[in-house]
């Protein structure tokens, strides 16, 4: 067990020694990062508030070489003070690493880290110099007796990560700096590259992205944070007719005599896992049970958020690079399993999604009278333009996006009011905040801290649902409030249709066949939470049917690292983490030590707002609501990223 650490953090001096570091709180995330893999220990780690050492045959001084060089080679080059100064503090630093410094170079490096941190102009620059700094001013003995005596340091192998803050609040890990930057440079095609590199669905995650990325943006800390959705949406639709006409040039070519991999569900994590596997050289062929691409993104979101043309257009890239696409095929009812196993399919990715919704579990629901209509299957209806028995007024139960869409499109479909009931408050919806802002200017009416108890029915039809008054009460595991009931405070809202919109689940009786996964308690497949690998080793889950009901974007995250797993599993026999993984999971432990402040005067300029349509012209029908940057406002607000980029390098003893 890690008990020895030394080090500097945010300006805090930290002197660790012989005892767990459970007893440090502020320390205890390092105890999870003892070896970078089995059998290879963290010796130190350095990164862009300071240096933590664990161990004493570190070698500080060429760690801060090989820290600089990093540095240098990351610095975009567009300001004197990070373009020049790392490259003079690297050459100083190697120089002294080589037993050749001379006896001002402390001075100067001292000097030029000031001066870098003071006059770089982006947040890599910023903040790459207090590393230097820290390690200057803890061990000075040591590098002067180091300049004085020409002793060498020999060059040690480390790892390294260049990240940012939404970076890695992004399930996909996309560099976003980087495409933000194109965007700043007018390089559109570029930029789309750089999101494309993980990500096949951009004009898709720009519309219905919940924006990880964005609540962990740092220009939040002065302002607001950078409308990252929003310039990927920008870029991806303005260079999609250009990239689906150039694809022919650029896409692989897969071999006729590849390994197969099948998929199961052409959702987003399938379409993502079949463009990375088919970059990768694999035959891939996906099995679909709807007519159409997307799976739950293509029947449950309405077109006014997400139109189906832009989810086919991108869809399609699978099939222009080779993968095919059956149609027409549920597991567990044309095939399973083991069939595909003999078909020749050396590895299945199983991405179906939660088909099924949740029911209430209230007196009256057993029934399922007339104007009884489960979310899930309300937007599927509306989406595959299937007859809906509309109602006049309708309920809505949940706090969700899906509580969302379904309210906003009993709207468009003619309902003279629509009514959402959810039991928590509503700083505590899950939904997204611009979702149930535009639903109220739409005229969504909102009965928080309530919850449904009964259905009302006469002759077979929904006539009203009662209800009870809730307050918070204790926490719960999540940390919120558990709502509990008031006592004797019942209260009816008449209504003629009644949309539980509370939660999905997965369908497990597709499967069926000798091939038996492992289910969790919540009826959803078991995996290895970091391969992805079901019990099954030539199986792998992801997305919603291994997490339960989660977002699009981390949809595709499950379906880029399962193209990981599954390329690992038939190349090597095993599957284990990748490089970058590991480095993810160091700087998790790290930047939970990390108090993250911006030490930068605020200027003042927030985001530039998104032109919707207005409430009048958009809640008669399904056309989209957002209509998108424009060029001008593109570069307005991609010149707002403070480019975040974070170093971390990791020195083990082998």
């Amino acid at each position: 067990m890690m008990t020895s650490v030394f080090g500097v953090w945010d300006n805090k001096v930290y002197h660790h020694d012989a005892e767990p570091l459970e007893s440090n709180p502020a320390l205890a995330s390092l105890k999870d990062i003892e070896e970078f893999e089995p059998g290879n220990k963290i010796l130190a780690v350095m990164g862009w508030d300071g240096f933590f050492v664990f161990d004493e045959r570190a070698d500080i001084i060429d760690m801060t070489r090989a820290y600089l060089e990093v540095v240098q080679r990351e610095s975009c080059g567009k300001c004197v003070p990070c373009r020049m100064g790392t490259r003079v503090a690297a050459d100083i630093l190697t120089r002294i690493a080589e037993g050749k410094g001379s006896e001002d170079d402390f001075e100067t490096l001292v000097r030029i880290g000031e001066l870098v941190r003071k006059g770089s102009m982006c947040e890599l620059g910023h903040t790459a110099m207090n590393a230097l700094l820290h390690a200057l001013e803890q061990y000075e003995d040591l590098f002067r007796e180091s300049i004085a005596t020409g002793r060498r340091h020999p060059r040690w192998t480390y790892h390294t990560k260049v990240t940012a803050p939404c970076i890695e609040a992004c399930p996909e890990r996309l560099d976003i700096p980087a495409y933000i930057d194109f965007i700043r440079a007018g390089r559109y095609r570029e930029s789309l590259s750089i999101i494309q590199e993980k990500n096949p669905l951009a004009s898709v995650c720009g519309r219905v992205c919940v924006r990880f990325c964005e609540f962990a943006c740092r220009r939040g800390k002065l302002d607001d944070p950078v409308d990252i959705k929003h310039l990927k949406r920008f870029v991806s639709d303005l260079e999609m007719d250009a990239a689906v006409k150039k694809r022919e040039t650029r896409l692989p070519v897969v071999s006729s005599d590849a390994r197969k991999v099948a998929i199961i569900g052409s959702g987003p994590a399938g379409i993502t896992a079949a463009y990375h596997l088919l970059r990768k050289g694999y035959r891939v062929e996906i099995f679909e049970a709807l007519d159409e691409p997307g799976g739950m993104a293509a029947v449950g979101i309405p077109d006014y958020r997400l139109p189906r043309q832009v989810l086919r257009t991108e869809a399609q890239i699978v099939q222009e690079m080779g993968g095919i696409i059956h149609y027409n095929q549920r597991l567990g009812r044309d095939f399973t399993l083991d069939d595909l196993k003999t078909r020749g399919f050396e590895a299945v990715f199983v991405a179906i999604g939660c088909q099924l919704g949740t029911k209430l579990g209230i007196q009256g629901e057993e029934a399922e009278p007339k104007g009884y209509y489960p979310g899930i299957e309300f937007l599927k209806a509306i989406n595959r333009n299937e007859p809906i028995e509309m109602g006049r007024r309708v309920v809505v139960v949940g706090g969700g996006n899906v509580a969302m869409d379904c309210a906003r499109s009993s709207l468009r479909l003619g309902a003279d009011e629509v009514h959402l009931i959810y039991r928590r408050t509503r700083e505590e919806m899950p939904a997204d905040k611009v979702e149930i802002h535009e639903a109220e200017e739409e005229g969504v009416r909102y009965h928080f801290l309530a919850n449904p108890i009964r259905l009302l029915v006469e002759g077979g039809r929904v006539v009203g649902v009662e209800c009870l008054r809730m307050e918070p009460g204790e926490p719960d595991k999540s940390g919120r409030s558990r709502p509990v009931p008031v006592e004797g405070s019942e209260f009816v809202i008449g209504c003629d249709m009644v949309i539980p919109a509370i939660g999905q689940r997965m369908d497990t009786s597709c499967l069926t066949g000798p091939c038996d996964l492992k289910l969790t308690r919540w009826n959803t497949i078991a995996t290895d939470p970091e391969t992805l690998q079901t019990s099954v080793e030539w199986v792998f889950a992801g997305g919603d049917c291994v997490s339960g009901p989660a977002t699009l974007i981390e949809a595709m995250a499950a379906g880029f690292r399962v193209s990981h797993s599954i390329d690992q599993y038939l190349r090597e026999g095993r599957v284990e983490l990748t490089e970058e993984e590991r480095m993810s999971r160091v700087l998790r432990a790290v930047s939970a030590v990390d108090e993250d402040v911006v030490d930068r005067l605020g200027r003042g300029e927030h985001r530039v707002a998104v032109p919707t349509r207005t409430v009048e012209e958009r809640v008669d029908d399904f056309e989209e609501v957002e209509m998108g940057f424009s060029p001008e406002d593109a570069l307005m607000e991609a010149d707002r990223c403070l480019r975040c980029y974070r170093i971390l390098l990791v020195a083990t003893e082998k």
